[in-house]
């Protein structure tokens, strides 16, 4: 009786122990694969960031569209006061 209780102690330990290691092992698994996700999430940020900065660009583009709008204006009026017959 007593060796039975013994041998069903010992199975349970060593299936607990299995149990652990293989938990140990995935965490490992996962740590591993974290770090890839992070490395490659950077490598994904520095390559969108030229789109993010397109925004920027445009607002300067805009800028500058107006402002040739106002000189074009302010050059339209000028020929047309300089005009023969104006």
């Amino acid at each position: 009786m007593w060796i039975l209780g013994f041998a069903l102690g010992a199975a349970v330990v060593l299936v607990v122990a299995a149990l652990l290691i293989a938990i140990l092992l995935v965490a490992r698994n996962i740590e591993r694969l974290a770090g890839q996700a992070l490395s490659v999430a950077g490598e994904i940020a520095a390559a969108t960031r030229p789109v993010w900065v397109l925004g920027d660009a445009n607002d300067i583009v805009e800028e500058i569209a107006t402002a040739v709008r106002s000189i074009d204006a302010h050059v339209t009026a000028l020929a047309d006061q300089l005009a023969p017959g104006a």
